[in-house]
């Protein structure tokens, strides 16, 4: 089945749409989403899934949901993995980055980098449940945040350790213009010129 075809027999089976751009829009998203060799796996599983009673042909959104929404235990699952990464290296005087936005909204919702690694290990568990309860919940709603450097408790400034994806960590540092001793040298400036 080629797309054109997909298209046709979600009008013939769910009704026609409601808006000329919505259908293009989906169209667009089937064609990213997938190969023409995948439609016809596609259209049998979306037939079982979806009644072809509600006569309203499925936008992008139902789409996505229907074929590529995770439960919460697949977030569970992924919470564990940053939890076990990310408790098994650093400190808390280190500087950090955490290429996943909602790991990072987790611990900064627990008091931050340092308090984070300040924890009492008799009560890790507790710890552990109250991280993946954030992160489930940030899986399900992004957090209107974005990816920052989580300072820890060291006057010195280092290159921040970095969890997850590297490169994406490698790319902020270059985007933010990171550089520990330049900061400092900045930082340094401004108080002599405030003494002046």
């Amino acid at each position: 089945m080629n797309y054109e075809k997909f298209m046709t027999a979600l009008v013939e089976v769910y009704g026609v749409y409601n808006s000329p751009i919505l259908e293009k829009l989906t169209f667009k998203y089937i064609k990213e989403r997938w190969r023409e060799s995948e439609l016809d796996d596609v259209f049998k599983r979306l037939i079982l899934v979806k009644s072809a009673k509600f006569k309203t042909p499925p936008d992008p959104a139902e789409l996505e949901e229907l074929f590529f929404a995770k439960s919460e235990k697949d977030y569970e699952a992924e919470a564990l993995g940053w939890w076990s990464m990310i408790t098994r290296t650093g400190n808390s005087l280190d500087d950090v980055i955490i290429s996943d936005i909602r790991a990072q909204s987790a611990i900064e919702d627990m008091g931050g980098w340092a308090l984070f690694c300040q924890r009492n290990p008799e009560n890790e568990h507790f710890h552990q449940a109250k991280f993946i309860k954030w992160f489930i919940m940030y899986s399900q709603h992004k957090p209107e945040r974005e990816m920052q450097i989580l300072i820890g408790d060291s006057v010195k400034r280092k290159t921040p350790l970095m969890f997850g994806d590297k490169e994406k960590c490698r790319q902020f540092l270059q985007l933010t213009g990171h550089n520990p001793s330049q900061v400092l040298k900045i930082a340094d400036q401004i108080t002599k010129e405030m003494r002046v």
